[in-house]
């Protein structure tokens, strides 16, 4: 990636926080060499690993950054955050891939916004490869903080770029154990538009030791962003009550599950009184819906 050719440079440096990751980070990184439109600098956060990630980073041509002591992917993307120099931050995450034309799509919808999201394509076993992660709706989607709270799913990390300085002026990545980027695209929101393009330009590489797999504390980290959200002046309690319409849909659905009666009919009587809640919940099912569809069309190509 040191090497000039004919490829246009953008004004974007991409962040790719990593730990122990010496076996999947150059697949990432390679993705980034690829690339139609090039990022300024690559930036790589080797968070306290100890297989040789940061080795690995250096020959595909990254700037890496050592922390000794891991902190987590929010601070290590802080630290690249700080250290960047250009107007644009693309995110990517060490375990993912770009499309070739990732950049070049997603830097020319930045115009006017402060956030633009691609959506990935997931890749795994069977069941979950080709399902979208991000926008499903076929359309552009305009963002603001409560489409990212209810009905959510619209966002993938690893296909958002975001303008450098809001980053910073919303305060960065807060140090949540889950849920931290989620936390961080609400509260750049309030500061701007977004935008969720619908073409898919990243593979979503699923493994079960993914942090995401931790359903109690992402659960404790949602809670946490939404009360948080409980002091601005554009959050109801009726948009409280819209945030959690997919968590207690998903409980209920677990205590059909379980053959729990009692716990379903606490979650009905739940959305017996609050009806605003369930046009998010109705969005949310066909968001899903369409992802899945779009993994079983992949599946039947195959």
């Amino acid at each position: 990636m040191n090497e000039l050719d004919d490829r246009t440079v953008a004004d974007v440096t991409v962040v790719v926080p990593a730990k122990d990751r010496a076996d999947l980070i150059g697949r990432a990184l390679a993705s980034v060499s690829a690339q139609t439109l090039l990022p300024r600098e690559t930036i790589v956060v080797d968070d306290g690993s100890v297989d040789g990630t940061g080795d690995v980073a250096r020959r595909h041509g990254a700037r890496v950054i050592r922390i000794e002591q891991s902190g987590g992917s929010g601070p290590a993307r802080n630290r690249a955050i700080q250290e960047a120099s250009t107007a644009w931050i693309a995110f990517l995450d060490s375990d993912d891939e770009w499309h070739p034309d990732h950049l070049e799509r997603v830097m020319t919808r930045v115009e006017g916004r402060v956030l633009v999201a691609s959506p990935g394509l997931s890749a795994g076993d069977a069941a979950t490869a080709g399902r979208i992660q991000g926008n499903p709706w076929g359309k552009d989607i305009a963002l603001r903080p409560m489409t990212l709270l209810a009905p959510g799913d619209l966002v993938c990390t690893s296909g958002t770029v975001v303008k450098r300085q809001v980053l910073v002026d919303a305060g960065l990545f807060r140090p949540l154990r889950r849920a931290q980027d989620l936390d961080m695209w609400v509260r750049v929101l309030e500061l701007g538009e977004g935008v969720a393009l619908h073409r898919p330009t990243v593979t979503y590489h699923l493994h079960g030791a993914q942090a995401s797999n931790d359903k109690e504390l992402m659960r404790d980290c949602f809670d946490r962003i939404v009360e948080d959200r409980s002091t601005r002046a554009w959050f109801t309690a009726k948009d409280r009550d819209r945030c959690y319409s997919r968590v207690e849909w998903d409980d209920m659905r677990v205590a059909q599950r379980e053959r729990d009666v009692p716990g379903v009919l606490s979650h009905l009587l739940w959305f017996a009184s609050r009806p605003h809640a369930w046009p998010p919940l109705v969005r949310l099912l066909r968001q899903r819906r369409l992802s899945r569809q779009q993994s079983t069309a992949a599946r039947d190509v195959s």
